[in-house]
């Protein structure tokens, strides 16, 4: 291989030239570059976060048939988390049945809220804490749920989606 700085020719193996030092191969570190033909153009990163007065809220487990759907009709908040026993007292979205004691999931672990046109998703200071696309939450400080996120509750996993019908 003959090395582009001092012309020597060195073994055909070679990745170093013998005598300058001069690397002769790309260098595995190297970051690959793209082009923008990988990309599709014009198609949103994240799902829609506008959530209209007839469209319901799809909360599905993780690896379970369990799924949750709800419009926001009626009501402008919906809590996420376990029964408890002692209250005799269950939330709306109640994982108890899908694992959620054994992955973490507190009584009152997280609440969606409506408010003018979104949902947002808030963690009550749950003891293993609520992801939202892998971003732990601060307690109590709401943020914006979109179309097709991935909410963690501890280590328990959900989709939501937003249905224009049932």
């Amino acid at each position: 291989m003959k090395c582009p700085n001092c012309s020597h020719d060195n073994d055909k193996v070679a990745q170093i030239c013998e005598v300058c030092g001069t690397l002769l191969i790309e260098p595995a570190t190297r970051t690959k570059q793209y082009d923008d033909t990988d990309y599709e153009q014009g198609v949103p990163r994240w799902g829609n976060a506008r959530f209209k007065d007839e469209m319901y809220l799809m909360v599905a487990v993780e690896n379970t048939d369990a799924k949750y759907a709800f419009n926001f009709e009626n009501i402008t908040e919906l809590m996420l988390g376990r029964k408890d026993p002692d209250a005799d007292e269950s939330p709306p979205i109640d994982l108890s049945t899908v694992g959620g004691r054994e992955k973490g999931v507190s009584r009152k672990h997280a609440m969606i809220i409506q408010d003018e046109g979104t949902l947002s998703i808030i963690d009550n200071k749950s003891a293993n804490g609520t992801f939202l696309n892998g971003q732990k939450l601060a307690p109590e400080q709401p943020r914006v749920l979109r179309d097709g996120d991935e909410l963690r509750l501890g280590h328990l996993v959900i989709r939501v989606t937003f249905l224009s019908e049932k």
